[in-house]
């Protein structure tokens, strides 16, 4: 009668592991460009801001119907994600929008500390994203 020994109990998880346990992520749409590199650095007041959650929405989405998303860490940058899963974001113009919700304290307390201005479906901010540029900058103001 076979007995397992631990080595053969452990070379049976990594096995495992190996096989079902390392995936690659999701797989890109065979319909969808390749996403250059795009980060979004933000400043409030002339400060950068952590967690602000940055949206790229296609100006027209017959042309480009990928949107991206990414979330400003403590240096203001957020690395944007193309359909949430994709590093970048596809070249062409984008409307930009952001948001970071408020702690709630009372019922006076406004949902976004950005200004509706800048919010998703008010903010009239544009980006271009190419090949040529990684980086973009974005300075909001308190009005």
């Amino acid at each position: 009668m076979f007995h397992p020994t631990i080595l053969h109990i452990v070379v049976l998880i990594l096995a495992f592991v190996i096989v079902f346990g390392c995936s690659r992520g999701p797989k890109r749409p065979a319909d969808m460009p390749n996403p250059t590199p795009c980060i979004v650095v933000v400043t409030f007041g002339g400060e950068v801001i952590e967690g602000v959650s940055v949206y790229l929405t296609p100006e027209d989405r017959h042309v480009n119907p990928w949107g991206a998303a990414g979330l400003t860490n403590a240096e203001g940058r957020a690395i944007m994600k193309t359909d949430s899963a994709f590093a970048g974001a596809i070249p062409g113009n984008y409307v930009i929008s952001f948001r970071k919700l408020a702690e709630p304290i009372d019922m006076n307390t406004p949902p976004s500390l950005i200004p509706e201005k800048y919010t998703l479906g008010k903010s009239q901010e544009t980006i271009a994203v190419s090949k040529d540029q990684s980086e973009y900058t974005f300075s909001l103001d308190a009005l």
